[in-house]
């Protein structure tokens, strides 16, 4: 397990140019992961006992034809025993034509592998990527080359749009562990999802974990999977899980 004895303080890396049922989790991480993104840590809570932590630990830009890692900002002290999960954002520059070569998939795929290596066997790493609907090729082989590459025993958790488990249902295939559908900053559609997920996750995939935010109102139904939060600028302690209120 990638713990924070392995990860005491998240430093600086280098810099380079119908209704379903969910998958039974891993125990290796817990039911439930905060998590916690580049922020300074003042802003953070430190997670209470048996909850995890999914840390963004590098950033990964792609513009044009090129590519840049940024290493995490903000460094972030955790208690001792506290199950870490490393995660790697990506940004797409919009003011460029992102032209997804093949050095742009080896670079993302070389950030989850180095920063992977850095835990111990039977971790997890996650890859945190809102690819627009042209960049989905590119995503896809971003992800095979990053899912080959990884050390024996490595898990691949992704996150994913609320929409691409529901009417624009893509990921049946794809070689990941865990999708975590995000169901947070939905705005307006926030009603018609809390509809659609009350009558099961259309997309079996997407029914092992799901994501929500702590200073949004509580998601109304019950969501089975692992269950991540993200900590919002108004960080406290999430409200409890409307399905471990709702369990006989």
């Amino acid at each position: 397990m990638f713990r924070l004895r392995q990860l005491k303080l998240l430093a600086p890396l280098a810099v380079i140019a119908g209704t379903t049922t969910a998958a039974p989790q891993d125990a290796s991480l817990p039911g439930e992961v905060w998590w916690y993104w580049d922020r300074p840590a003042a802003q953070l809570p430190a997670p209470p006992a048996g909850v995890g932590a999914a840390v963004v630990v590098t950033h990964v830009l792609l513009s044009g034809a090129g590519f840049a890692r940024q290493p995490r900002r903000s460094s972030l002290r955790l208690p001792d025993g506290v199950a870490t999960m490393p995660v790697i954002h990506v940004e797409v520059d919009p003011a460029r034509p992102f032209a997804g070569n093949a050095a742009q998939t080896d670079a993302l795929r070389d950030a989850v592998v180095d920063v992977a290596r850095r835990g111990s066997p039977s971790t997890w790493v996650q890859l945190d990527f809102e690819a627009r609907q042209s960049q989905r090729d590119f995503w896809r082989a971003a992800v095979q080359a990053i899912k080959d590459a990884l050390p024996a025993g490595v898990r691949l958790s992704v996150t994913a749009l609320a929409s691409w488990c529901y009417g624009d249902r893509w990921l049946g295939d794809v070689p990941v562990d865990e999708v975590v559908p995000m169901y947070f900053r939905l705005g307006r559609a926030r009603p018609d999802y809390v509809l659609r997920s009350a009558a099961g996750v259309a997309e079996p995939r997407c029914a092992q974990a799901y994501g929500v935010a702590d200073d949004e109102p509580p998601w109304p139904v019950v969501i089975t999977g692992r269950r991540y939060v993200f900590l919002g600028r108004h960080a406290r302690r999430p409200p409890n899980n409307p399905s471990q209120e709702s369990a006989p």
